[in-house]
């Protein structure tokens, strides 16, 4: 089949203006990073001096001790994974800004793992194995081909509920050495999800329709077993002052300004994929961690079963 005369192209000066924006945005985050960067150990050193311990005393209360390490170890195996998948993108990715970023993140992740290692070490507290659910997800950001889906998956689905916990931690103020730590932290972390703002819509135009249905399908099982995972440490969240639906919720929110954001970017409002995988979550979200934590069993499948049904604020 011939080509029309005037046949648009894919990269006109218009759409090349735009990648080339997206570009020296994503190289900043490199730049921004290395300014940022804090020496993980003198920072925790110094945040634990600042609230010393008396003797006879202890820092936290040793049943709140033991939920913090249920919460914080899959946090701090999260960090290692996260390290990881930014190695991998370094890797993976053929843009030089990209590559950068990765980069920067990594070196990140890195210390965010050690710091919550050592912080958890400090507490003489016994650090749990990771949970099969917390592996499945993790595991599926890391074994992924995809660049798309380790993108997704790590920058925006792992940090913004990494992000959402560590500012709820910090405001509860569990423990105020570990609140100034978690500052630091929430910094780093939101350079990462402006990574994965900045870096989707070249991954997202380049996957394609056959990319993006399998890119959904990834979204629904990482999202899945997150959920899984938090369900199961419900009772260790709830005694660090964490509200798991209020965590979600917030979560949620925090999600939907990273899709308008990533609206913003791509100059569309809709979003099919978005909106299927939102009704889900809502769903799930209804029948997992209701609202009346006392609902009943029909209750909670009839919330759910609305959730799929009506449009979903959240895509």
């Amino acid at each position: 089949m011939l080509l029309q005369k005037n046949a648009p192209t894919l990269y006109t000066p218009q759409r090349a203006e735009e990648e080339a924006r997206r570009a020296r945005k994503i190289e900043s985050i490199y730049h921004v990073g290395q300014v940022k960067a804090w020496d993980g150990r003198a920072v925790l050193q110094e945040s634990l001096a600042r609230f010393p311990v008396k003797d006879g005393e202890e820092r936290i209360p040793r049943r709140t001790r033991e939920a913090l390490a249920s919460v914080f170890s899959v946090l701090m195996w999260g960090e290692l994974a996260a390290w990881r998948v930014s190695a991998q993108l370094a890797d993976l990715m053929t843009d030089n800004e990209h590559r950068m970023a990765a980069t920067s993140q990594a070196h990140d992740e890195a210390r965010h793992y050690y710091v919550l290692h050592d912080y958890l070490k400090a507490l003489n507290v016994e650090i749990p194995p990771l949970d099969d659910h917390s592996r499945a997800f993790l595991n599926a950001c890391l074994s992924t081909r995809s660049v798309l889906n380790k993108v997704v998956g790590m920058q925006l689905f792992v940090e913004t509920i990494a992000l959402t916990i560590f500012k709820m931690v910090r405001e509860m103020n569990v423990d105020p050495a570990l609140s100034l730590v978690l500052a630091y932290y929430e910094r780093d972390e939101a350079r990462h999800v402006g990574f994965g703002v900045q870096a989707l819509p070249q991954l997202v135009a380049r996957a394609g329709f056959g990319g993006r249905v399998r890119l959904l399908m990834f979204e629904a099982r990482v999202l899945t077993s997150m959920l899984r995972s938090l369900k199961a440490r419900e009772a260790d969240l709830r005694l660090v002052g964490v509200d798991p639906r209020t965590l979600l919720e917030d979560g949620g929110a925090r999600f939907q300004r990273i899709v308008d954001d990533y609206r913003q970017e791509i100059g569309r409002k809709t979003n099919v994929e978005g909106q299927i995988l939102a009704r889900v979550y809502e769903a799930v979200l209804a029948a997992g961690f209701p609202t009346d934590p006392a609902a009943s069993l029909w209750a909670r499948a009839g919330a759910a079963a609305s959730a799929l049904r009506r449009p979903s604020p959240l895509s």
